[in-house]
């Protein structure tokens, strides 16, 4: 009997191995992966061997909790409870076809290794498809509602998944050990698709609910976007009508330093008061000129306020656009795009007016159909390493600060197609974001 609850323990360890795989690749690493198959193994052995039925859940929930710290994204959570529903589901519904066809029993099945082991391969081909259609339609819809760390949904989907994961395996395993009919068998069955399929429609429910909220809050933000360009053009309008007055008192002046042959005055007049003036004023026009590439709005918004206000503290602006940004270009969401650049714009800003000329070098473009973000500032040296600066909590701000850097690092790495790099180059603090070009289907 030992033999046996090994082997089915090896098995469904297996099954739940490929589920992992299916659903987590390329965010686990293959080295972890022994791991987890030992722990699935000896847990499901222990329950199987003591009967203790709630051993299961414990097995679901010390992987699932490893799963979460290896991977760094906690919505992975529920991906092995989903496994083991769907794999129950599947063997069950295959065991019914098999009882239909060649009358075999659940007790035989139970008692053959062969049978087991051929069922288990049924499974994974019948499970790893449709997990990997589950995976495309998470990524698709419904990863934005947990990257917001909304932990409420969170919770219910969690618990929701491992009771019917639990509720499942007891109305499966109650027939183990006697003898039914091929009636009470198809009931049985139907009973735990039913029960698959009510929870399924009530998850959805609740997170199609919870999407629409999600979107109904993107439009929010979207119309603050446009808010602050519409305030960002009202902002250069009055410098260009500040301008033409001043200019018309330029002019004025500079004649009447030409008619009493004033040339010294004129000259200390023309460093002092109006080279300044003209240098501001080609910052500010090279930024509006670079900016006119950007075509996604809420992208236009944030460069326009942050690097306007960099160039109006007086910071040594440089913007190269060379490439036309057309909407849909970039592959991210547009709330996460400019959080992770009002962040890393900010942090510049502030990094290099602690120097004593301040810098900020901002570059967009395509490159092979990607497209990529480098900002770099000047800054003073407080002795942190670049890993230090992306912990959260660590600052040299004092109280209160510390979570910039942490926040943008968990935005990226929610994507599978973005590159980020933080690094000091030639005594600037670099950071560079690759994101690549994908099809539209999978935005």
């Amino acid at each position: 009997m030992n033999t046996i609850y090994l082997v089915s323990s090896i098995l469904c360890a297996f099954m739940l191995i490929c589920d992992m795989f299916v659903l987590v690749h390329p965010h686990l690493p293959l080295k972890k992966y022994p791991l987890f198959f030992f722990l699935f193994s000896g847990l499901f052995f222990l329950q199987y061997a003591s009967g203790i039925s709630v051993l299961l859940l414990v097995a679901l929930a010390v992987n699932s909790v490893l799963l979460m710290r290896f991977t760094g994204k906690y919505y992975t959570a529920f991906y092995i409870p989903l496994g083991y529903i769907l794999n129950s589901i599947t063997v069950n519904l295959l065991l019914f076809s098999a009882n239909l066809v060649r009358e075999i029993s659940i007790q035989e099945f139970n008692a053959d290794i062969r049978l087991m082991s051929l069922f288990t391969l049924f499974t994974i081909a019948v499970s790893v498809p449709v997990l990997y259609l589950v995976r495309r339609l998470f990524q698709r819809y419904l990863i934005h509602i947990f990257e917001k760390k909304d932990r409420k949904i969170f919770a219910l989907v969690i618990l929701t998944l491992f009771l019917c994961a639990f509720m499942i395996f007891t109305m499966a395993s109650f027939f183990d050990h006697i003898e039914i009919t091929l009636k009470e068998f198809f009931l049985m069955v139907s009973s735990l698709v039913l029960y698959f399929l009510f929870t399924v429609s009530m998850i959805f429910i609740v997170l199609h609910t919870t999407r629409k909220s999600y979107e109904a809050r993107k439009k929010v933000e979207y119309l603050e976007s446009l808010n602050e360009y519409t305030r960002n053009l009202e902002i250069v309008y009055d410098n260009l009508r500040a301008f033409k007055h001043d200019y018309i008192n330029i002019m004025a002046s500079l004649a009447a330093y030409i008619d009493e042959k004033k040339y010294e005055e004129l000259e200390k007049f023309f460093y002092d008061s109006i080279l300044p003036m003209q240098k501001n004023l080609t910052q500010k026009n090279g930024a509006l000129n670079n900016l006119l590439r950007v075509k996604i709005l809420e992208l236009k918004s944030i460069l326009y306020t942050k690097l306007l206000l960099a160039v109006n503290q007086d910071i040594q602006v440089t913007i190269d656009i060379p490439d036309e940004i057309e909407p849909d270009s970039i592959a991210m969401d547009p709330v996460d795009l400019t959080r992770m650049l009002g962040i890393y714009l900010d942090n510049a800003m502030e990094a290099c007016l602690e120097t004593a000329r301040p810098v900020l070098n901002f570059h967009l473009g395509r490159m092979n159909g990607d497209t990529v973000f480098i900002i770099s500032n000047t800054f003073v040296d407080k002795g942190l390493s670049v890993a230090q600066m992306q912990k959260k909590g660590v600052t040299t701000k004092g109280n209160g600060h510390g979570i910039g850097l942490s926040n943008v690092s968990e935005i990226l790495n929610r994507y599978d197609h973005i590159y980020h790099e933080t690094s000091v180059r030639d005594g600037l603090f670099v950071q560079q974001v690759q994101i690549s070009g994908l099809p539209h289907s999978y935005r």
